[in-house]
């Protein structure tokens, strides 16, 4: 048995991306800033060293450039959704000290089995990325015909490969994630309703796996500049809203039960004491003070809501639904650019 659980340990890994960017300066926003402009002068150094210019069309030069802005977006987003869940599961570990086998939980945050991604990675390209380029390929051009590529063709292609990789395995770090701390969060044994200062992080995690994924919108956003991914992109767009919705409540579907069940237990006590004080009332042995208390705290135990999101947090929300909007100005921003350019 204790050699199952040491195998099973084992097999968590940390992704190698997260490593790489463990092992540079800087947090992964940074790091993602200057590996996008390192991508850039290498396709531009490439593509004068070349000629690329000479076969090129303004388009694939465009899409070229969107390629490697979502490369360079979706390796970042995948590297800081692992650094945030881990850290988020470090800062649980006060309050989750109940939870059966929680110390092998906060060792497993940010660690995935390796063999999971390989094959969620390799599938989001072979199903996804290759029917994306089928559809946006004009025709009778054969997508994979590689002789009649052009300098952007090719880094089409392998960025694709790339980008695809790293989207499939944001996808499910986003949702695995979520699920081990909806996990140890429903093994907490208490909860003090007036007090949820100590699970602010899963709302935290809530909003950043919800930020990160209308990032990815975004980017993604910006390939409509060409009429050719319209179709694939509404389809990125309900998938991606879905995965942001997953992403910010299954964190704290733990924190919902515990707080429902809180709640009850409460509203409980207030209707036992509010009978024992009528009582007393009518027997002339309380006073009218008591029952008002109870009421209000009653009324207050009632207006806290069993997801815990206030006000500030449902506004950002509803702001990150915004940011998709931007990219439109962003593509034709990067539309214009090239287009100056190439005059």
């Amino acid at each position: 048995m204790k050699g199952d659980i040491t195998t099973s340990a084992r097999s968590y890994t940390t992704p190698w991306t997260l490593r790489a960017y463990d092992a540079l300066p800087g947090n992964p926003f940074w790091i993602g800033i200057v590996f996008t402009i390192g991508l850039l002068l290498v396709f531009f150094v490439g593509r004068s060293l070349v000629d690329g210019a000479k076969n090129s069309a303004p388009d694939d030069l465009r899409v070229a450039i969107t390629h490697i802005l979502i490369m360079a977006y979706s390796a970042s987003a995948y590297a800081y959704l692992l650094v945030t869940a881990r850290r988020t599961t470090h800062d649980l570990s006060q309050v989750a000290r109940s939870a059966p086998h929680w110390q092998r939980t906060i060792d497993r945050a940010g660690k995935h089995p390796r063999w999971i991604l390989l094959v969620v990675g390799a599938a989001s390209f072979l199903v996804v990325g290759v029917a994306v380029t089928h559809a946006t390929t004009p025709e009778p051009t054969n997508p994979w015909e590689w002789q009649s590529w052009n300098y952007e063709v090719y880094w089409h292609r392998a960025t694709t490969v790339l980008f695809m990789w790293w989207i499939g395995c944001f996808c499910y770090v986003t949702v695995a994630e979520s699920a081990r701390l909806s996990r140890l969060s429903d093994h907490i044994e208490s909860l003090d309703l007036l007090d949820l200062r100590p699970y602010q992080p899963l709302i935290r995690q809530g909003l950043t796996n919800a930020l990160l994924v209308f990032g990815m919108v975004s980017v993604l956003s910006l390939l409509g500049v060409e009429s050719r991914y319209g179709p694939s992109l509404v389809g990125s767009w309900i998938s991606f809203i879905a995965l942001a919705w997953i992403g910010m409540m299954l964190p704290l579907r733990g924190m919902r039960k515990k707080i429902r069940v809180a709640k009850d237990q409460e509203l409980d006590w207030c209707a036992q004491s509010l009978k024992i004080s009528r009582d007393a009332l009518k027997s002339g042995a309380a006073e009218q003070q008591s029952i008002a208390e109870i009421m209000a705290y009653r009324t207050l135990i009632e207006n806290i809501r069993n997801w815990p999101f206030d006000s500030p947090t449902l506004v950002r929300f509803t702001l990150y639904l915004l940011i998709p909007l931007g990219s439109w100005l962003g593509g034709a921003f990067v539309e214009r650019g090239v287009d100056y350019f190439l005059s």
